[in-house]
């Protein structure tokens, strides 16, 4: 005999399995740097678009900086002194100071 609430339960568990499916791990943030040309990089989101699932490590050098796998790559971002931007490119520090928490926050949680 089957209860009245077995169909709820299948359809509860059938929604959080599918939630579950959809959910991406997010990794490490890589932040935006000036390049040696001079010209200002963009932070992202590890894994990119084009990188592997478990690209999720930012890594390269403090002029290059890229995602990947291997935590022997990994770049310590903490001492890069090419990632704040000027107070002019960044609209008179309204986005600096804005930027400048979340990422302190990321890199204690880091250290």
């Amino acid at each position: 005999m089957q209860s009245a609430g077995s169909p709820m339960a299948l359809a509860v568990l059938l929604t959080l399995l599918s939630a579950a499916m959809d959910v991406k791990a997010s990794g490490e943030y890589c932040h935006g740097w000036r390049d040696p040309q001079g010209a200002w990089r963009d932070g992202f989101q590890c894994p990119e678009r084009y990188d592997a699932a478990e690209a999720i490590i930012c890594c390269g050098k403090c002029e290059l900086r890229y995602c990947c796998s291997s935590t022997e790559a990994r770049l310590d971002q903490g001492t890069c002194d090419n990632d704040k931007k000027s107070r002019e490119e960044s609209g008179a520090g309204h986005d600096e100071g804005k930027n400048s928490g979340a990422e302190d926050t990321l890199n204690h949680q880091h250290e």
